[in-house]
């Protein structure tokens, strides 16, 4: 199975590399100039403009997903901990023992609302 995986991982990375290979071979000829709005960047191959411009997208699509990641995290954690302690809650009801003497209800210790009588 290890033999197999490495084979598929070799195959996979020789491709990328002669992908690579025949795109910037292909791309090598023009020379783009880059305009932004405090200048202009010196003239370079287009594969090196999109190439930048991939990885510039790539960084900014995976700062947004750690940040969510992160408070995703948080709230995660918030809700485990409220968990946590509701259990503990729970687990400190059912230790607690039950009194021996049974208590009676009469009319007058249940409130009128629960009777169905209003104030």
């Amino acid at each position: 199975m290890t033999l197999a995986r490495r084979l598929i991982t070799v195959v996979v990375f020789v491709g990328l590399l002669v992908l690579g290979w025949k795109f910037a071979g292909s791309n090598a000829l023009p020379l783009v100039a880059v305009h932004y709005p405090g200048g202009k960047f010196p003239e370079c191959a287009l594969w090196v403009v999109l190439l930048v411009a991939f990885g510039s997208g790539v960084v900014l699509t995976a700062s947004i997903a750690a940040v969510r990641g992160a408070r995703l995290r948080l709230v995660s954690r918030r809700y485990r901990k409220l968990a946590d302690s509701l259990q503990s809650e729970v687990h400190q009801l059912r230790s607690l023992p039950l009194s021996e003497q049974p208590q009676t209800l009469d009319s007058d210790s249940i409130p009128r609302a629960a009777l169905g009588r209003g104030s």
